[in-house]
């Protein structure tokens, strides 16, 4: 038996300049998601809402927009 939980998403995007130092434009985007199940609780044991779970959505967008991004050959140069 199958259960399907109600998926609760938004899209996060960011325009940002590599980190690597080459000064390239960066586009990303990402799709952040939680489910609404009874074991996605809040810290005192009691279940996420709808509003709960959009507004951990919306802070991880915020923390992932202020990470660095390198484009590939910048990501390639870090790696050897």
């Amino acid at each position: 038996m199958k259960v399907y939980f109600r998926e609760i998403s938004l899209p996060g995007t960011k325009s940002v300049k590599c980190a690597g130092g080459c000064g390239r434009r960066l586009n990303r985007q990402k799709k952040f998601f939680q489910t609404l199940n009874p074991f996605n609780k809040l810290p005192d044991g009691s279940l996420k809402g709808i509003e709960d779970i959009y507004l951990e959505l919306r802070e991880s967008i915020r923390q992932w927009r202020g990470e660095p991004e390198f484009c590939k050959n910048c990501n390639l140069t870090d790696a050897e």
